[in-house]
């Protein structure tokens, strides 16, 4: 939900032609072997998008807070638990409608009002609702690869261990679209077929402030499924702005 994190729109991959996006195979390398950053780069992406779901859990800090948020993100639909210097809420969009469950804490940072009615109960915000693009963002799939692609001149280290994991490490400037100025970025790539995004490291500032984040990706291709939540109202019920 807050733009450090989640404010991301679907970038152009710019694949090589043997690595189609959204290809349901892909015709993979049997090694990285004499493949420069920016290819090794385009194949995991490629690679990823033909998943067609993830886990992402992110984990943020900046000087005075931190943040966290985990993703099960789909095609169309999607669900994410987030957490801001004790605050909580969870978002789920199903059929286009965002449905959010926020406590007061986070009722206010995210619209601004101390509104402890609304609180803890499941609204359904419509995509004609001035709030719904900044709280969907980075929700589905789509979006959520929209921020893996370093960028500017890109670096690659040799084959190291991350977690127990063979990888490759793509260093350059963060995504623009993780809102960070004077950034950096390294995206670990796996170094096994289909070379899978294993997580990435950036950092840089937010409006001034120093801010990291860590993404580190898991169950791709794992088929979530969620519905409209119970009982919940509409935004237009609410005393919300």
């Amino acid at each position: 939900m807050k733009k450090a994190v989640t404010a991301v729109v679907l970038t152009a991959l710019g694949l090589l032609p043997t690595w189609s996006a959204g290809a349901s195979s892909l015709a993979l390398p049997s090694t990285l072997d004499g493949l420069d950053a920016a290819q090794v780069t385009n194949l995991s992406l490629a690679s990823a998008r033909a998943q067609g779901s993830c886990t992402a859990n992110s984990l943020g800090r900046a000087t005075g807070y931190s943040f966290s948020a985990s993703t099960n993100a789909a095609g169309r639909v999607a669900q994410q638990w987030i957490a801001l210097d004790g605050a909580k809420g969870v978002a789920r969009l199903v059929g286009g409608t965002l449905y959010a469950h926020l406590d007061a804490r986070m009722i206010e940072l995210q619209f601004g009002v101390n509104d402890p009615t609304d609180a803890n109960r499941w609204i359904a915000i419509p995509p004609t609702n001035k709030h719904f693009t900044t709280l969907s963002s980075g929700l589905l799939f789509s979006s959520v690869l929209s921020q893996v692609r370093p960028v500017g001149p890109l670096t690659m280290s040799g084959v190291g261990t991350l977690k127990g994991q063979k990888v490759v490490a793509i260093g350059g400037t963060a995504n623009a679209q993780l809102g960070l100025s004077a950034s950096a970025e390294t995206l670990f790539v796996a170094d096994t077929a289909p070379y899978l995004p294993v997580e990435f490291t950036a950092s840089g500032r937010v409006d001034g402030v120093p801010t990291t984040l860590l993404v580190t990706f898991s169950n791709w291709a794992r088929p979530f499924e969620y519905s409209a939540p119970v009982g919940s109202i509409a935004m237009s019920t609410t005393k919300l702005p």
